[in-house]
Order: structure tokens, then C-alpha cells, then sequence
């Protein structure tokens, strides 16, 4: 570890926390996009000698973004299928038209897909025919909206390829596809069932007591949104593998970006799809400002900075990792109401693993606490997560425009009941019966 004491490396540490602060101002205040705030923040640290190219390579996951573009590439594909309209629209007419059946029906919907799917896509996918959905039978859609930016980040965090935050940490750590689901699985599900039981009781009444035109709701043809059945069926069978290729990936030991990109680029070959058309779906602005976020943690890294944070964190707990992990939890939760899960995620990866270095203990709670934290933190505030925005900002031009102030008094108390639910969940699996 580098000793922050050196003077000789006073102006370096000072010169790489203010590369850190100016990016994350950027990416907060979105005065940048946040892809040329990071990169110009990787490039300072490279130009000001920081740290040098083969270091900047080195700090990169390639694994994580690997994994992102591949998933992406798949997305894209599956998008043109007609999959995701085919289930939500197959899941309304489910409800014969009942608005808090819709709302359960289309949480559900929102979660499962978001636990596959980056939560970007889902609600891309969910919202526009929520509104489709709202004026065909004369209803107002926030409630059943504000659900869905809910389990856009309940259910992101049931798996490893469900939410950013899970990928950054997987392509970090040795934890893989089936640890997500058995470690978080069980304790999404109850924080889903819980999550729906408060909103019946904030919106139950008011739901049921509208009048709806039901036939035309019923009305919807779902195989109308399949344009091409082999295409569909073909690449159902893709996807499906790509899913096994994950579970099974503790028995084949392919890494998690190699079996993405190769299923994403197999799927491209099967369905026939022209390359360049689908890769212009691929979200490269968000692959780019991984790669100089990486890079500027990395300046953090090696000034020594981490290693402060890391030391502090063990002081402030007096070693204790079931202390720790409460700490790293509720930090995560909080930090993410207000600051993007991205940048904060990649920064506390750093922060976890000095920690490991540092104490003799198992710090896999650590893991799971920053997991559980930064999706479920995102859940406060309407820019607590990129899903919050994109919902938030697709109603400013309707009727129905979501403000933070009216989504806060939801989202943050149910927020901190899930969190607290986590709380005693990670308590009881780790340092109670795992004792």
C-alpha cells in the first residue's frame, strides 16, 4: 500500500481526488455527458504521468464491459424479436382490464425482465405501453409507475447480469451467476412481496374504484407484435442458452464476458441480422465511461487514497465484519439516493478489496451488502438510478409529469424498508446462522 504520509506523493493523491471530485460533479450535475466526464478524467490522470498507459489498461475490467456489450448485443436482437412486448401485453389482458392487478402484472413483468436485462431496456420496453395501457381504459398511470421504477431495481438485483452494480462487482470478485441468486434471490423475494402489500395499502382503494373499458384493453393482439416467428423462436433458443451458459458457468469456467459476447454475436449469425444495424443499438457512451471510470479509481488505487478509505472503514468498525457490512449496506443505500450507483459502485470495489488485504476475515458479506445496497438505495429518488430518470423524464410531456417530491415521499420509505429487511437478512445468513 502506498502511504499517504510521502511527500512524495502529496500532489500526486491531491491531484487524483480532484480529478475524482470534478468527474463525479460532472456526472451529478450532468453538466457532461458522463462518458466524456470520465474519459477526460482518465486522460488528465494519463497526461499529468498519474499513472501510465499500461496502468489505465491494467484498471480497466475488461470482464465487466465485455459482459455489458454482449448483453447489450443480445438485447438488441431480443428487442427486434417482439419478446418483450409479446409478455407485458400477454400479462395486462391477464387482468381483464382491474388497474391494481395491471399494476402487480406489470411490476412482476418489470422485475423478472430486469433481473435479465439491463433495467434501462426494461423500462424502455414497459413504460410506453403503460401509458398504451393507461388511455386505453382512462386511468391515471403514476402509481402503476411509479411500481415499475420500484421493481426496475427490486428485481435488477436478484442476479449477477441484473443491475450494473451486480455486474461491476461480479467481474471484480470470484462470486458467480448462481451465487446472486441464492444469496440475493431469497431475500428479493421477500422485499418484492412486501413492497407489494405497502402499495396495496397506498393504492389499493383508489385503483379498484375506477371505472374502466375493459373490452378495449382486451382488444390487444399480442401475436401482432412478433413480426417474424422464426426470428422469434430462434432467438428464444439463443437466449436460453446464454441463460444455462450462465448457471453452469462454476462447471465450464468460461468467463461471463466471453459466454455474452459469443451468445450475442451467435444470435446475431442465427436470426440472420445484419451487424452494423444491431451493433448501433449497443449503448457505447455507457462502455466508454466505464473504461475511463475504471481508470480514474485506478488513479485512486494506486495514490493511496483506497487504501485511506479502507483503513478508515476498518478503524471506524474496530474490525468487526458483521459492523462493516451494516456499515457498507446502509452507506450504499444512502449514498445511492442522491449519486449515481455506477461511480460509487466502482468506487467501494476498490474500497472492499483493500479491506481484504487488510483483515483476515471473509469479507464476502462486503459484497453482498454493496450489491443489495447501491440497487436497492436507487429506489429513494427519481435520480437515484438510470431507470428513475428515463420513467421520470418519459412523463414530463404528459398529463401525469412525475416530480422528486412526489415520487421521494414513496420511494424513500419503502426504500428504507427494504433496506432494513436486508439489514436483518445479511445479519442472519452471515453472522447468526452462518456463525
Amino acid at each position: 500500500m502506498v502511504a499517504l504520509a510521502s511527500n512524495i506523493f502529496t500532489f500526486q493523491t491531491y491531484f487524483a481526488l480532484a480529478i475524482f471530485v470534478l468527474a463525479f460533479s460532472f456526472i451529478i450535475s450532468e453538466k457532461l455527458p458522463n462518458a466524456v466526464a470520465a474519459m477526460m478524467g482518465g486522460f488528465l490522470l494519463l497526461a499529468f504521468h498519474i499513472i501510465d498507459q499500461e496502468d489505465a489498461v491494467e484498471y480497466i475490467d475488461f470482464d465487466t464491459i465485455g459482459l455489458l456489450c454482449g448483453m447489450m448485443i443480445t438485447v438488441a436482437v431480443l428487442r427486434k424479436s417482439g419478446l418483450f412486448e409479446y409478455i407485458a401485453i400477454k400479462g395486462v389482458k391477464i387482468t381483464k382490464g382491474n388497474p391494481w392487478k395491471i399494476l402487480v402484472v406489470l411490476s412482476i413483468v418489470t422485475g423478472v425482465l430486469s433481473a435479465f436485462l439491463d433495467n434501462v431496456t426494461t423500462v424502455l420496453i414497459i413504460v410506453p405501453l403503460t401509458f398504451a395501457v393507461a388511455d386505453t381504459i382512462k386511468i391515471n398511470p403514476t402509481p402503476i409507475l411509479f411500481s415499475e421504477i420500484l421493481f426496475s431495481n427490486i428485481g435488477g438485483a436478484a442476479t449477477l447480469i441484473g443491475d450494473p452494480p451486480n455486474i461491476m462487482i461480479g467481474g471484480a470478485t470470484h462470486l458467480q451467476f448462481m451465487d446472486f441468486i441464492i444469496v440475493n434471490g431469497p431475500v428479493i423475494l421477500i422485499v418484492s412481496v412486501v413492497t407489494i402489500f405497502i402499495l396495496r395499502l397506498i393504492y389499493y382503494k383508489k385503483l379498484t374504484s375506477i371505472q374502466v373499458d375493459t373490452a378495449r384493453l382486451m382488444a390487444f393482439d399480442e401475436k401482432r407484435t412478433i413480426p417474424d416467428k422464426t426470428m422469434f423462436i430462434q432467438s428464444m433458443v439463443v437466449f436460453t442458452l446464454i441463460i444455462v451458459a450462465f448457471v453452469t458457468q462454476h462447471v465450464h469456467q468460461v468467463s461471463l464476458a466471453s459466454i455474452a459476447l459469443g451468445g450475442g454475436f451467435l444470435m446475431i449469425m442465427v436470426t440472420r441480422q445484419h451487424p452494423e444495424e444491431i451493433l448501433k443499438e449497443v449503448e457505447w457512451p455507457t462502455l466508454f465511461f466505464f473504461a475511463g471510470l475504471f481508470v480514474i479509481i485506478g488513479g485512486l488505487e494506486k495514490t493511496g487514497v483506497i487504501s485511506m478509505v479502507a483503513d478508515k472503514m476498518i478503524s471506524a468498525t474496530n474490525n468487526q465484519m458483521g459492523l462493516a457490512t451494516q456499515l457498507v449496506l446502509w452507506v450504499s443505500a444512502m449514498c445511492t439516493v442522491f449519486i449515481n450507483s455506477i461511480p460509487y459502485t466502482a468506487t467501494m470495489i476498490s474500497v472492499i478489496k483493500d479491506i481484504g488485504e487488510i483483515t483476515t476475515g471473509n469479507i464476502d458479506p462486503l459484497w453482498w451488502a454493496l450489491s443489495l445496497g447501491a440497487c436497492l438505495g436507487g429506489n429513494a429518488s427519481t435520480i437515484g438510478a438510470a431507470a428513475n430518470i428515463i420513467v421520470a423524464g418519459f412523463t414530463q410531456k404528459t398529463a401525469w409529469p412525475i416530480k422528486f417530491g412526489q415520487y421521494f415521499k414513496v420511494g424513500f420509505p419503502l426504500m428504507l424498508v427494504s433496506v432494513i429487511i436486508v439489514s436483518v437478512y445479511l445479519h442472519l445468513v452471515f453472522f447468526f446462522w452462518g456463525s
